[in-house]
């Protein structure tokens, strides 16, 4: 069984910097962002979204904890618009640790995502996945996510 434990604040500074870093990363490979800027541009949106860390408006950041091998196994960031009509959640960051991935653990946690979101009252989910992350792009399909829009871009260099 797959459970979601809010993350501590002790464990937060380390979250924060090392998905700053791994944004950025993501986006250059992308090619959304150029080297030279994506740590700032990162640092900047994960500020826009934390300004107050664990304490931040509608961010829910937690650790997802495998029951039965009693270990924490990645981490998961969602939104939930709490105040809006319908609580729509996004889901900034999800993440299985590579020694646990490859077996269901991606799929059990989106299961208990979902519990989670309905309990706060949440009537959607959505998320952006990089287009050359094949993988999590099929596990998302599997898990009955629907593209709602493609962003495409040809290079000339």
């Amino acid at each position: 069984m797959i459970s979601l434990m809010p993350m501590e604040q002790d464990e937060f500074d380390t979250f924060f910097e090392g998905n700053i870093v791994r944004y950025a990363e993501e986006n250059v490979r992308s090619g959304r962002w150029q080297q030279q800027e994506a740590l700032e541009k990162s640092r900047a949106s994960f500020r826009g979204f934390l300004p107050n860390g664990l304490q931040s408006k509608d961010q829910y950041v937690f650790h997802i904890f495998d029951n039965e091998q009693d270990l924490k196994i990645g981490i998961l960031w969602v939104e939930v618009k709490m105040d809006e009509p319908h609580r729509p959640a996004f889901i900034f960051d999800f993440v299985i640790d590579e020694p646990c991935r490859g077996r269901g653990l991606g799929n059990k946690s989106l299961l208990a995502l979902d519990e989670k979101l309905k309990q706060m009252g949440a009537e959607s989910v959505a998320l952006h996945v990089f287009g050359y992350n094949t993988t999590a792009f099929e596990l998302y399909k599997k898990m009955g996510y629907e593209v709602t829009d493609i962003n495409m871009r040809k290079n000339y260099k």
